[in-house]
């Protein structure tokens, strides 16, 4: 399983472009801090990584539409 790198477009069509992919953790953190402090300095969340067997099932994880959490009482 790789990591894949991928720049988050959340508009009113959520879109991604891949940008690369990695067998390591590491190597995958390093790219997406440098690509977070030269280019979107504002939005931290434009760039994001999984871990995933193949592309398409990266993309598909990525582009998931997840609920927001449920906060607790002692959460807030």
């Amino acid at each position: 399983m790789s990591y894949f790198v991928f720049k988050y477009q959340n508009n009113k069509f959520r879109s991604v472009d891949h940008i690369d992919t990695f067998e390591s953790f590491k190597e995958a953190k390093l790219l997406v801090k440098e690509l977070r402090q030269k280019n979107s300095p504002s939005n931290p969340d434009a760039y994001k990584i999984v871990f995933a067997e193949d592309m398409l099932e990266a993309e598909m994880l990525i582009l998931e539409k997840r609920d927001a959490p449920i906060l607790r009482e002692w959460e807030k």
